[in-house]
């Protein structure tokens, strides 16, 4: 969602219906823990006395822009690509055999620092956000402007634009994490479409989940508009559906996220491409 047409809903909203949004979606500390602090230390080098400063200034900035769950609970300082089940074998790929990484929807970018963090040479990279506002929060975030910018790592991205989605070389893996279910049924389907046009073999990610396939109202009036949360099944027969079993869901699984306002269900997948007989 554009952040223009996002802050022109905003203006139109009560006081009332905006602490409500708040309420709902804003935990005021960073949950902090030791994993936390020695990722930030070690790759950002701020030391663990001023990271709670740190992070709520970042995260006041990217919120003012938009008020997305995912940033008021402060879900980006769990990076989501390292839950994912082909993780290891991710950076196995990368590390020995070269394979490249998208990350798209990138928001701050933290799924590309983790990947950095671990051992990924930076040149296999890249990361899109259709926000460059979020792009430039997470230079801020993670103190790596200069060598992000240098390495042209980030770079705005429109899933429905279509010149871009042909200019753009896809990699090997796709990650797309909090992205496809940020839309009705029937567009999430030509975002799937879409989506493969950026990865030659996998598509991973997580995303909002439901035992039983449910559409909804978009989690906040900003946005507007209904989005489907997919159960595990329903999100297998999509993508078989829409790539006429090309893509076929390898695993797709539920989990449970915590924190103080709540439970939330994930669901996490592998899309992997079909070698064709």
């Amino acid at each position: 969602m554009n952040c223009i047409v996002v802050l022109l809903n905003f203006l139109k909203m009560s006081t009332d219906e905006f602490a409500e949004i708040k309420a709902s979606f804003y935990i005021d500390e960073p949950p902090i823990t030791g994993d936390i602090e020695t990722f930030f230390a070690n790759y950002a080098s701020i030391p663990t006395l001023a990271l709670r400063d740190h992070l709520i200034a970042i995260r006041e900035r990217a919120w003012q822009s938009c008020n997305y769950p995912c940033l008021g609970r402060w879900r980006f300082l769990r990076s989501s690509i390292k839950q994912s089940p082909i993780y290891a074998e991710i950076l196995e790929k990368c590390k020995q055999e070269g394979a490249t990484v998208i990350d798209f929807g990138c928001c701050l970018g933290q799924d590309v620092r983790q990947l950095v963090y671990d051992g990924v040479p930076i040149d296999q990279i890249r990361g899109y956000d259709l926000e460059p506002f979020f792009i430039e929060q997470g230079y801020e975030l993670f103190r790596d402007g200069e060598v992000m910018k240098e390495k042209k790592i980030f770079a705005p991205g429109d899933i429905f634009d279509n010149q871009f989605l042909n200019e753009i070389e896809p990699a090997y893996y796709l990650y797309v994490g909090s992205f496809i279910h940020l839309f009705d049924a029937e567009t999430q389907r030509d975002v799937c479409r879409r989506l493969t046009k950026l990865a030659k073999r996998v598509i991973a990610g997580r995303q909002s989940g439901a035992s039983i396939a449910r559409e909804h109202p978009k989690l906040t009036s900003l946005t507007g508009g209904k989005a489907i949360q997919h159960s595990p099944e329903s999100f297998t027969r999509m993508w078989d559906d829409v790539t006429d079993g090309e893509w076929q869901v390898e695993s797709a699984t539920l989990e449970t996220i915590e924190d103080v306002k709540g439970s939330d269900k994930g669901l996490i997948f592998v899309v992997r491409k079909q070698e064709r007989q």
